[in-house]
């Protein structure tokens, strides 16, 4: 029953929910000097059907705490390239930040500089 409920909800909306929820919970920095924050694509095991491509979603979790900041959906149509900066961009603070992802992110490196954090 809840695979079926799950498979009707919209993946943006339940993603920014949950972010929202685990934000309120996470413990509050006062600081993000120091902060390493891990980024990763996954396909989901399962998801692939008759008619549909298995899901991959990119992730962005704090490694310190195993919290994930945000997700984004990686379709067909498009690469986990550029799909980095609109993960990165659900983070407000990256300053001071240690961003660890794969090396073919490091296409990203511009962006990553702007908003303040090391890589």
């Amino acid at each position: 029953m809840i695979r079926r409920l799950s498979q009707t909800m919209d993946p943006q909306l339940l993603t920014a929910a949950i972010g929202v929820w685990l934000a309120g919970r996470a413990t509050a920095a006062t600081s993000t000097a120091g902060r390493a924050i891990a980024v990763d694509g996954k396909t989901l095991r399962g998801s692939r059907t008759a008619d549909t491509a298995a899901r991959h979603v990119m992730t962005a979790c704090n490694q310190s705490t195993g919290v994930a900041l945000g997700s984004i959906d990686v379709d067909g149509k498009t690469n986990e390239i550029t799909r980095f900066a609109p993960l990165l961009d659900q983070i407000s603070d990256l300053r001071d930040t240690v961003i660890t992802a794969d090396a073919l992110h490091c296409q990203r490196v511009t962006y990553l500089a702007e908003r303040g954090a090391h890589w």
